[in-house]
């Protein structure tokens, strides 16, 4: 049979309907309005995949009702291979004429009239189908009225697409297809305000990978790249669908809790430590990756989704301060984060003020008790927070990026300090020894800028200390550096000795001319001998070396006579005399030369 179909009816009430394209339904109301036009049983519209294997249908009508949606192979079928826009019809008999096409038999299907989409490259991306229970002669508007639709719709996919496109390139990371930062927080948002709403509690824990640059920098980026990759899957297998997690940054990641209570996160925590106990396969690498977890709870930690984010911060930086591996955040955390932040801002202006002082502490000969030298030690007296212990400030200089600037500020002073001494006494005979730090040491122009600091008195005034730890860190670098400062007529030595792990084949290198032995071997020397055994090792290995020898720490005579026994040279240390002002240490160790 023909249908009798009214070319202007139908294509008014085509037009009416397709001028909701965009609109939600608009398929669904596509396929409806076509199965009434064109007067068949069955449409279907549906999206090819990728592979072009198999089709999913987005909108099916049968006998005027709506089908859930399904979805079927296209080997076997009628538009198997047909190219978009071009009709695929069959008048009758195409269920026998395809029996693979399984579709064909469930809808009794006996006619068949079809066409695939195309995007605008003109690939495959869809297909609209209208099938008929009977024999039916497609009339050539029944072809042009699918054409029309097939355009429309075929436009409309392209749209979402790019839409799709979009969101993705704006919502998705792109390296581990995780959901990025933007994403995490508009989710957030939403989960703590669906929870607000439904007295609920969100859990949330950063993941961040410790040493990562590392990895970056010895291995490549490729390897770098596949181990945020295995990271991220990982993460995604150890948690489940029920559980969200994104890639907030480079190395870290954010999992968010729903309905969680603070038992639930604390397991979650736990799940997490766990999940990273096996090393990761990276090609033909294996990596053991250590993580730092930050994790905290909505409502009983934050007011808001920005708090909760911000509160699982603090947790993380808590953890890596402490040196743990997970850390759940408490109200304290957030007043000594307040404190750091308020004591940054005075340190920030106290340096740039020049608001700090140095302290001077002798250092003595154990043979003569003669001044042998001095130890510059950086102060601080703020006026609303009193005195400042340097083991709270020096390593929060070192972490803000601020202990260059202070550093540079400790040679000046020392230089010209030394300078007004040399004035009012005379020439002295001992060099005045100065701490360098990590970060100090690392600088490629450190040479060219100490011997700028260290003007009028020239190289040959300080002795500067470096711990063992920072020699360590990286060794060729040290031999180098040392030796360029060596060069220049800087004198140096090892602070807190036998604290490391460096070897006398890697002393023997470096251009010292002075070992200092760690106050914690002193401390215990009288009632140790396992610590007596180690500073006298330490001293014979220095005398091997042609190196003098200075012990931390001594405050008591009964330690200064061992070590002296031990043959230690110097020493420094409450017993001998504290860390004074400028003025003190003139009036008590240099005024008597002065007057000589």
């Amino acid at each position: 049979m023909t249908p009798k179909i009214d070319p202007e009816k139908v294509f008014k009430e085509l037009a009416d309907v397709l001028s909701h394209s965009g609109s939600e339904g608009f398929y669904l109301a596509l396929v409806k309005k076509l199965e009434m036009i064109l007067q068949v049983n069955h449409v279907l519209l549906a999206q090819i995949s990728a592979d072009g294997l198999e089709a999913r249908t987005i909108a099916v009508t049968s006998h005027g009702k709506t089908i859930h949606n399904f979805t079927y192979p296209l080997r076997g079928t009628p538009c198997e291979t047909v190219e978009p826009s071009k009709p695929c019809l069959y008048n009758g008999g195409v269920a026998l004429k395809f029996p693979e096409d399984e579709m064909l038999i469930a809808l009794h299907a006996e006619s068949y009239l079809g066409m695939a989409i195309g995007d605008a490259e003109g690939r495959r991306v869809g297909l609209l189908t209208v099938l008929q229970d009977t024999k039916m002669t497609w009339p050539d508007l029944g072809r042009e009225v699918l054409r029309i639709a097939v355009s429309q719709v075929g436009a409309e996919m392209t749209r979402q697409e790019s839409h799709r496109r979009m969101h993705q390139l704006a919502y998705e990371d792109s390296l581990t297809h995780l959901p990025n930062r933007l994403h995490l927080q508009e989710f957030i948002a939403e989960t703590v305000g669906s929870a607000h709403k439904r007295q609920a509690s969100v859990g949330l824990a950063i993941v961040d990978i410790r040493r990562f640059k590392e990895i970056n920098d010895t291995y490549g980026h490729q390897a770098g790249d596949q181990l945020l990759r295995a990271v991220a899957m990982r993460l995604q297998n150890l948690l489940g669908e029920e559980v969200y997690v994104a890639r907030q940054s480079s190395d870290e990641y954010t999992v968010v809790l729903t309905n969680s209570s603070h038992e639930q996160l604390i397991r979650m925590v736990e799940k997490l430590q766990t999940g990273f106990s096996d090393p990761f396969s990276v090609g033909l690498r294996r990596f053991n990756v250590e993580v730092n977890i930050g994790a905290a709870l909505y409502p009983e930690d934050s007011d808001t989704a920005g708090e909760l984010f911000q509160h699982a911060s603090i947790a993380l930086d808590e953890a890596k301060a402490q040196g743990r591996t997970e850390c759940v955040y408490d109200a304290t955390m957030a007043d000594k984060l307040h404190r750091k932040q308020w004591l940054l801002n005075r340190l920030t202006d106290a340096i740039r003020t020049e608001k700090l002082y140095l302290c001077y502490q002798p250092q003595v000969s154990l043979r003569t008790g003669a001044l042998k030298g001095a130890e510059a030690l950086c102060r601080w007296h703020d006026e609303k927070l009193g005195n400042v212990n340097p083991a709270e400030f020096i390593p929060l200089a070192e972490e803000r990026g601020l202990i260059r600037e202070l550093g540079a500020w400790v040679v000046r002073e020392s230089v010209q300090q030394l300078a007004n001494w040399q004035q009012q006494v005379g020439l002295l005979n001992w060099r005045l020894s100065i701490n360098l730090s990590a970060q100090q040491f690392d600088d490629m122009h450190i040479v060219e800028d100490l011997a700028e600091l260290s003007v009028p008195l020239g190289s040959k005034a300080l002795l500067l200390e470096l711990t063992e730890s920072v020699m360590m860190r990286d060794p060729h670098m040290a031999l180098d550096t040392s030796s360029r400062l060596a060069e220049a007529g800087f004198a140096m030595a090892i602070d807190d000795f036998g604290t490391g792990y460096s070897s006398l084949a890697y002393l023997q290198q470096l251009q010292l001319t002075e070992v200092k032995i760690d106050r914690s071997f002193v401390m215990k020397i009288e009632d140790s001998e396992q610590n007596r055994a180690i500073v006298a090792a330490i001293i014979a290995m220095a005398k091997g070396l042609g190196l003098s020898t200075v012990a931390e720490g001594v405050e008591t005579a009964a330690q200064a006579d061992i070590l002296r026994e031990l043959g230690c040279d110097y020493a420094q240390g409450y017993y001998f005399g504290k860390p004074v002002p400028a003025e003190d240490f003139y009036s008590t160790w240099l005024a008597r030369q002065a007057r000589a």
